[in-house]
């Protein structure tokens, strides 16, 4: 086997791969031979069909065979001998080959780049040293209770009033039909955000607990049902 460099470009390279017919011949007369001793061919004795007679009837299945196996083989020793690691699969492009010829064929590969890792004593870092006071702790703590907010449950006398969490279900018509989507159950907004339907959470302002309130409201235009938007 010959192996050369056809051509190098970035991480890309080419190899060029010559096997002799001398070696694929060897390969095939020692699996006919094989064959020979296990093969039952009318008109001859296990074990005594010449290998003319094998070459003829299965010459060219044990070249497919044997093509198969240097190919892998030799491939494999290409890359090792020429050093080359390689990203992925390579590209094999069969030359030239056949009974009785040479095997040459390509090999494109791929390949990983080279990292040179540098010796971390040239490297240089700069320290930081930071200082959080109490006061600064404190600021922070209450900055995240601000956005916390904590809800108590109220009364059956006491009303619903801006900044207040309410929890309810619903069930929306429109002309006094029902229609998908237009129900819900323990469904949470904050009265005065106006999150839910524009206009919506202030008309629950007033309301008391377990009280049934009705709510008149127009879809948004983005409402995933145009014909009801």
């Amino acid at each position: 086997m010959k192996v050369t460099v056809d051509s190098k470009k970035g991480l890309k390279t080419n190899l060029k791969v010559f096997v002799d017919k001398k070696t694929i011949d060897d390969r095939i007369g020692a699996r006919l031979t094989e064959l020979s001793e296990t093969v039952n061919i009318k008109g001859f004795r296990p074990g005594k069909v010449p290998i003319d007679v094998l070459k003829r009837q299965f010459g060219k299945a044990v070249y497919g065979e044997i093509l198969e196996k240097v190919l892998k083989e030799t491939s494999a020793k290409a890359l090792e001998e020429k050093k080359v690691r390689v990203a992925g699969q390579p590209k094999l492009d069969l030359k030239s080959y056949g009974e009785g010829k040479d095997l040459n064929y390509t090999l494109e590969v791929d390949e990983l780049p080279s990292i040179k890792v540098q010796s971390l004593e040239s490297i240089k870092f700069t320290d930081y040293e930071i200082n959080v006071t109490d006061k600064d702790t404190k600021k922070r703590i209450d900055e995240i209770a601000k956005n916390q907010n904590s809800f108590k449950d109220k009364n059956e006398n006491e009303v619903a009033q801006e900044g207040d969490l309410v929890v309810f279900d619903y069930k929306a018509t429109i002309e006094n039909k029902n229609f998908e989507g237009g129900e819900g159950k323990n469904t949470q907004i904050v009265l005065g955000k106006d999150l839910f339907i524009k206009g919506f959470d202030k008309q629950l302002i007033g309301c008391k607990k377990n009280q049934e309130k009705e709510v008149i409201t127009t879809l948004p235009e983005n409402y995933p049902k145009k014909e009801f938007s």
